[in-house]
């Protein structure tokens, strides 16, 4: 989604009150805003919008008090709305709010549920992490080129995905009804991008041994390190196929896909049935 087409659906989730009184800062990127509010309304109300691009927002209370609905506000939290939920937000007297807003199709997929309910965030060391990230972002922005867009957007996505992951896993209903499998490919998608992220570092994350994780995926007729290479092509394919993206080389294209250097990946392309990098950019 452009950012202009991402500023308009924000202004109609929240209104001209919220998102244009008491702006303080904003940082655009292709599929994500970073913006900072000096709050004046102890509300904010958060209108649920059937546009066709959905739009996710991350709200962190950067001073003072955030709190959903009618409870009372808890200071430097935050919290996770949906574009199909209707909430309010209560903010104390000294507030001041940073908001991260991404287009729902890029932090969103078949591994999270598809329209979370608002909720107030855990202080994690992940919502935590996110926090600062886009604090520092809005309130000293650096001088913006194409390829340093394109890192910190996908840091951004990644680290929101993240925050999304980890929701459903501290959601005891959710994390019950997840199965070894789904867990696992939730965690190659939230780590396709490291290189060094394999059977090991998986195994672990699921508190299992390497030989249980690959007898798990061997009863699907598949592998841990085939599901890795499968899910970096695709995150690959989308980066050859953005023009945005054009700037990068073939090999930093890899190394962004968590690939280990270029042959890698066009072994990757190739496993899935997709075109050779050269033949991708050729739109």
């Amino acid at each position: 989604m452009p950012n202009g087409a991402l500023r308009r659906a924000i202004a109609a989730h929240l209104g001209p009150d919220a998102t244009s009184h008491g702006l303080i800062g904003v940082q655009e990127y292709r599929t994500a805003v970073i913006s900072a509010h000096r709050v004046r309304s102890p509300r904010w109300r958060w209108t649920a919008q059937q546009a066709d691009r959905a739009v996710t927002a991350v709200v962190f209370a950067s001073e003072g008090g955030l709190a959903l609905a009618e409870t009372t506000p808890t200071r430097r939290t935050g919290a996770l709305l949906h574009s199909t939920h209707s909430t309010t937000l209560q903010w104390t007297t000294d507030a001041l709010a940073t908001v991260v807003w991404l287009d729902t199709e890029s932090v969103i997929d078949t591994s999270v549920p598809p329209a979370p309910q608002p909720v107030i965030l855990p202080r994690t060391a992940l919502a935590t992490g996110l926090h600062a990230f886009a604090e520092s972002l809005v309130h000293r922005p650096e001088v913006q080129t194409r390829v340093s867009d394109y890192i910190v957007e996908r840091l951004l996505v990644e680290m929101a995905y993240g925050v999304l992951l980890e929701h459903r896993e501290t959601d005891a209903a959710g994390f019950h009804a997840v199965r070894p499998m789904h867990r696992a490919r939730m965690l190659m998608l939230l780590n396709r991008a490291d290189a060094d992220y394999g059977l090991q570092e998986l195994a672990r994350d699921l508190h299992v041994s390497t030989r249980h994780l690959q007898r798990l995926f061997a009863k699907e007729g598949t592998s841990p390190a085939a599901e890795l290479r499968n899910v970096r092509a695709e995150l690959a394919l989308s980066l050859l196929r953005d023009p945005q993206y054009d700037a990068l080389t073939t090999s930093q294209i890899a190394a962004h896909a968590g690939f280990t250097n270029a042959a890698a990946m066009r072994r990757g392309l190739h496993a899935i049935g997709a075109p050779s990098p050269q033949a991708a950019r050729y739109r």
